[in-house]
């Protein structure tokens, strides 16, 4: 008695049966195969009879693989990846895929990075539709029905099988400028105690920074915990506190000036975007042109960037650039002998930070004080940078005690200070006597008219911390 021949409904059951097995679920079965539940159950079913074995256990939750299963499903599998191929040598030939292809990538990244690329894609692809899933979770692409996932992380785990890395992309802290006005800017990462924290549900372990004392990592709780980067740069735009997010996700908001890079002299955090599908012996046509495509669209990110140098509002001076070049001493010797004339003196010794730090007030009192911005600007165009060790006696640093003595002789002691500490006696580096006091030596005449002199305070040298 010969074999009756294998129909083509006993071929649609199998891979039915095939995508029930790697899906571990009815549900998700159907979801991937673009079917009801029922109809999948029902073909399983019917396959079973058809061979009069039973190839699962179901319970109410749950179902296991008989031994039966498990030899056909083996072979179930040969065929299904043996029709995938003949689809992909149709595919390559045609060059022109169709069908579904599902895509899962995090809702911040999309937004930001993916939309004009996706246009461009569906445009070239008028056959093959999109299926995108968003949020900030690792979907399982196995149970999920996907055919590729976009990853943004330290490392890949192991458990993706295939994987192309697109692009880097680092992590910053960021806040808005009319926050940093009202709190302050964090000009060290221990000034984040007195700052509020956005962090993210799954990466709580983000906050660590590199000090000159050594590593530092705050403690992981944060004013305002969610699992999702969309709502933090939300909340970060809305003035809430600080975030760390990554770069990709805030491009836009960096460029036009609606967030500001702080501490990022102390914090390092790199992240790869990758694509990940299963492992396969042929790729179908839909997945390799689409990863393809979002390669040649994220080869020269418009996020990778220095983001240090969006901070300064001010080009680098002549000072700093000779600076980094290693000419701190004949900038230390310049200094000094243009002290000796207060008179005709020009350029202003400063620390290198405090240029950085004085640059990022600048750029954020720009918008709701620009007169004094400007100014500000203009003083650190004109600085000569010194190290804190080799600072004038006679000049006056920031955040330092100074001892003011009016036409009368009368001595009272101010501060020259960031602008959201100032107070009755301590002065604002944006307000005219703050901008004066910048570099003054001993002696010089200051433009507030009952003012004549300021004595320098040698105790305070080299206290550039706030």
């Amino acid at each position: 008695m010969s074999t009756p021949r294998t129909s083509a409904e006993d071929i649609v059951a199998m891979a039915t049966y095939a995508a029930v097995v790697e899906a571990k679920s009815f549900t998700d079965a159907a979801r991937s195969l673009g079917v009801s539940k029922s109809v999948v159950s029902a073909r399983v079913s019917r396959l079973e009879e058809r061979l009069g074995v039973l190839l699962l256990l179901r319970t109410t939750r749950r179902f296991a693989l008989t031994a039966d299963g498990v030899r056909l499903y083996e072979r179930c599998a040969r065929v299904v990846a043996a029709a995938d191929e003949a689809a992909q040598t149709i595919d390559d030939v045609s060059d022109a895929p169709r069908g579904v292809l599902r895509v899962h990538a995090p809702l911040a990244f999309a937004e930001a990075q993916l939309a004009r690329p996706i246009a461009e894609f569906a445009r070239a692809y008028p056959n093959l539709k999109l299926d995108l899933r968003l949020d900030d979770r690792t979907p399982d692409i196995a149970s999920e029905g996907l055919d590729l996932a976009i990853v943004l992380t330290e490392k890949l785990s192991e458990s993706w099988l295939v994987a192309r890395k697109l692009a880097s992309d680092r992590v910053v802290v960021c806040a808005a400028p009319g926050y940093l006005r009202r709190r302050g800017i964090p000009f060290r990462p221990q000034d984040l105690i007195h700052h509020q924290r956005i962090s993210h549900a799954r990466r709580q372990d983000q906050w660590q920074f590199t000090t000159d004392e050594g590593p530092l990592a705050l403690d992981p709780s944060a004013d305002l915990v969610v699992d999702s980067t969309a709502f933090m740069r939300e909340a970060a735009l809305a003035e809430h506190g600080i975030a760390m997010l990554p770069s990709s996700a805030i491009a836009a908001e960096l460029d036009s000036g609606r967030l500001r890079v702080v501490l990022d002299h102390f914090h390092e955090l790199s992240l790869g975007i990758y694509t990940v599908h299963l492992h396969a012996r042929f790729v179908p046509a839909r997945v390799r042109v689409f990863v393809d495509h979002l390669a040649r669209c994220l080869r020269k990110p418009a996020w990778r960037r220095d983001a240090s140098k969006a901070d300064v509002a001010a080009p680098p001076s002549p000072g700093a650039k000779r600076a980094r070049d290693g000419a701190e001493a004949r900038a230390e010797h310049g200094a000094r002998r243009r002290v000796k004339d207060a008179g005709r003196a020009r350029t202003i010794p400063m620390t290198e930070q405090d240029v950085r730090r004085l640059s990022e007030v600048a750029a954020i009192y720009r918008d709701v004080d620009p007169p004094a911005a400007e100014r500000l600007v203009d003083a650190l165009s004109r600085t000569q940078i010194v190290t804190a060790a080799t600072m004038p006696p006679s000049v006056v640093t920031m955040n330092t005690r100074c001892v003011l003595r009016d036409r009368a002789g009368r001595e009272r002691e101010t501060a020259l200070v960031y602008p959201w500490d100032a107070g009755d006696e301590r002065v604002s580096v944006l307000s005219d006597l703050g901008e004066a006091m910048l570099g003054a030596p001993v002696g010089v005449s200051l433009p507030a008219g009952s003012l004549e002199a300021i004595r320098y305070q040698p105790e305070a040298a080299g206290d550039h911390h706030l």
